[in-house]
């Protein structure tokens, strides 16, 4: 009797229709909505000196959202003062990330930021589920601050001869270009003036590391002593992996630089000059994107070098891109352990965990793909009447910028500014991938299926 009488009731919306629970929706909507409202912010006359088409500056909002640093315009002169600070602001955000600055400003209004929300800031920094955030904040925001006042301090002594303004101006921007690991500079050339300016590459270089190699990492480095009980505190194998892989590929990466450019791009340079230049290329090549010098100037087997660094790029939980240091080492750990005949993937006597190495395998495939798919594309878009036998050789140009663009890199050879709309709307989607992460993007629109079936095995014939 009692379900008769309410038979007839409609249902509502509410009681059908399911909110949708995955929190990758609304991360990737919210770098949509900044992207959007930057490009509308750039393209107001008080940001401009020149005039900026609508792609434009869709692209550049984009690129600093997305901290890859990739420019189809002169941003020094064509953005007045005030459109670089609001693409300094735009860099700041992407680099830290949208759910930091949201998570900080529910928590400063004295709301709780909800379970969802929580879970989805924790995974950008760190691996463990009891950390409150809160406590990640209070170690995220003020070493920021204080990494890029400092390097905003330094730099201002170098500019000493620029207008006070403007002094001020590109410190600030190039201090927070570098800890973002954006690469993006006011100056036409980026950093080519102060190719032998040491303060300028230290700092510059220091930035660079502090805001690539993650903030998991920084922080257990920076307790590594204690200084009541005066112990050397244990690290992470998570660091160890870390900090082990970025050592390997800044100095495997010098070294190519340097034996293949000390006759070539670095002639005529001595050892200092040479050893400045080399380190600088090796440690912004990852993902930072500043140079000191005429990319093209290089070899063509020195830009594959650097390809192979962008492809790798920054460390977990940092402002920077690429399929990840620690993922590259689980991959080659993994096949280390595989050639020994191992069916564990181990390291510094520690077994990683398969999900891991699944997870790193993945992530490989995608990216590999992705590389090759975006190279494909825009050969048949820029350049569908090129031939092998032709005397420009476009390939290396495309597949240079698009893997920049994936690894959020910037470093670039002078394509992306002759790009066709077409080509720079699909550079904007390859950005926007790298900083979203690949895999989050798919596991936002992609459900995941579990099922207790398999099929019969059947062996096939291999190698």
């Amino acid at each position: 009797m009692l379900l008769s009488r309410y038979k007839d009731i409609p249902m509502t919306k509410s009681v059908v229709k399911k909110k949708s629970s995955n929190p990758m929706l609304f991360l990737i909507k919210a770098y949509a909505v900044l992207i959007v409202l930057g490009t509308i912010l750039l393209k107001c006359p008080f940001s401009l000196e020149k005039d900026l088409s609508v792609i434009d500056a869709f692209f550049t909002a984009t690129s600093a959202v997305c901290v890859t640093g990739l420019s189809v315009i002169d941003i020094g002169t064509v953005l007045s003062p005030t459109g670089l600070w609001i693409l300094a602001a735009l860099i700041q955000i992407g680099g830290l990330g949208i759910m930091t600055f949201s998570t900080a400003i529910l928590l400063l209004s004295g709301i709780r930021p909800g379970f969802n929300q929580q879970a989805l800031f924790k995974s950008g920094f760190t691996s463990q589920d009891d950390i409150e955030p809160k406590k990640i904040l209070i170690a995220i925001l003020p070493f920021t601050f204080v990494i890029e006042g400092l390097g905003t301090t330094a730099l201002f002594t170098q500019f000493d001869h620029l207008p006070m303004d403007q002094r001020i101006l590109y410190s600030v921007f190039h201090s927070i270009s570098a800890f973002c690991n954006a690469g993006f500079s006011p100056f036409a050339n980026s950093l080519c003036d102060y190719q032998f300016n040491h303060v300028v590459n230290i700092v510059t270089m220091l930035m660079v590391v502090a805001g690539g190699i993650g903030f998991l990492s920084m922080s257990e480095i920076k307790n590594l002593f204690d200084f009541h009980t005066r112990t050397i505190q244990k690290i992470s194998l998570h660091t160890k992996i870390i900090l082990l892989t970025t050592a390997i590929i800044s100095i495997v990466e010098l070294l190519f630089v340097l034996f293949l450019e000390w006759n070539g791009a670095l002639a005529g340079l001595d050892f200092g000059e040479k050893l400045i230049s080399g380190l600088f290329i090796s440690f912004s090549s990852r993902t930072a994107g500043f140079n000191t010098f005429d990319m093209l100037t290089l070899r063509e087997t020195t830009i594959i070098i650097i390809i192979i660094s962008m492809f790798i790029g920054a460390s977990p939980g940092s402002c920077g891109g690429g399929i990840k240091t620690s993922t590259a080492a689980v991959i080659a750990i993994l096949g280390f352990n595989r050639l020994l005949g191992r069916e564990k993937t181990q390291v510094l006597n520690r077994t990683i965990p398969e999900e891991t190495v699944s997870k790193s395998v993945r992530i490989f495939i995608v990216y590999i793909v992705l590389s090759l798919v975006g190279t494909l594309i825009l050969l048949l878009t820029e350049y569908p009447g090129a031939s092998a036998g032709s005397s420009e050789s476009h390939l290396l140009y495309v597949f240079f910028e698009v893997t920049s663009a994936l690894s959020t890199c910037g470093l670039s050879l002078g394509l992306t500014p002759e790009l066709s709309s077409f080509g720079r709307i699909f550079i904007c989607i390859f950005m926007f991938v790298g900083r979203m992460g690949a895999l989050l993007l798919i596991s936002a629109v992609v459900k995941k299926r579990e099922t207790g079936a398999w099929y019969a095995e059947e062996d096939i014939m291999v190698g």
